[in-house]
């Protein structure tokens, strides 16, 4: 038996938001050690892995180790639904998810399982090159800039600094961040890399930055961007993107 409530609707309304705009349906593993979810979205263009910890919940109990696969967006829907001040419980029945909101009056929903095998995705082994933590406003500002000229925005490291940069057809946005901005919480760069990614995927990837103060960017010259936001002792959001690699 599977039963968890949380008092912070937010933590798992702006993660599962996120993870909705990627994919459509999410097998979820429930275990001692937490719900855990890893998938690709059906373009093979960026993974998830998610981990929400019992320590973010008033209280936990599973029993045993539960593999669901729901609809995320029916989820998201219903946790919209929620009060600032309600609690949430979570409940596993034999073929549903409940889902049962406590404020001032109690509502209940209900979230048919889909009968599907427990994923076996895994996140590949991959070796970065460089490491940026940069507050997530900032980082949520550099792309919104650059999503004003083009479809793709360039992040660029140098040993003493980091920019963000789009290219149009007659404009250019440039962020740059140098080891004396407040903003640059720290910078590991060996080396010039530079790399392109979708700035719609990035858009999508962002509705998840709201849990985290922080969020943590590794990558290399066109190689895929793991995005990290964590809120600590309660909820890891982690994404890797694939790059946009120009062919002409």
């Amino acid at each position: 038996m599977f039963r968890a409530t949380l008092q912070d609707i937010n933590l798992i309304k702006d993660s599962m938001e996120s993870i909705a705009s990627l994919i459509t349906e999410g097998s979820f593993k429930i275990s001692k050690e937490g719900i855990h979810l890893t998938a690709m979205d059906p373009a093979s263009v960026a993974m998830v892995d998610y981990l929400i910890l019992p320590s973010a919940f008033l209280d936990f109990s599973a029993q045993d180790t539960y593999h669901a696969t729901i609809n995320i967006n029916n989820f998201v829907e219903i946790l919209k639904r929620a009060r600032a001040n309600d609690q949430i419980t979570l409940e596993l029945t034999e073929n549903k998810m409940k889902v049962t909101m406590q404020g001032d009056f109690k509502r209940s929903f209900s979230i048919p399982l889909i009968d599907t095998p427990p994923s076996n995705q895994s996140i590949p082994e991959l070796d970065f090159k460089t490491r940026v933590e940069i507050v997530a406003a900032a980082l949520r500002d550099g792309i919104k800039d650059a999503q004003m000229v083009s479809d793709c925005v360039v992040f660029e490291t140098k040993p003493e600094s980091f920019a963000i940069r789009s290219f149009g057809d007659t404009s250019e946005t440039n962020m740059l961040l140098t080891k004396e901005s407040a903003s640059l919480v720290s910078l590991d760069a060996a080396s010039e890399e530079k790399a392109k990614y979708s700035i719609d995927y990035l858009d999508k990837i962002m509705k998840g930055s709201k849990i985290a103060d922080r969020i943590i960017l590794r990558y290399g010259t066109d190689y895929p961007m793991r995005i990290d936001c964590t809120a600590i002792d309660k909820l890891r959001l982690s994404f890797i993107l694939a790059p946009r690699v120009d062919t002409d």
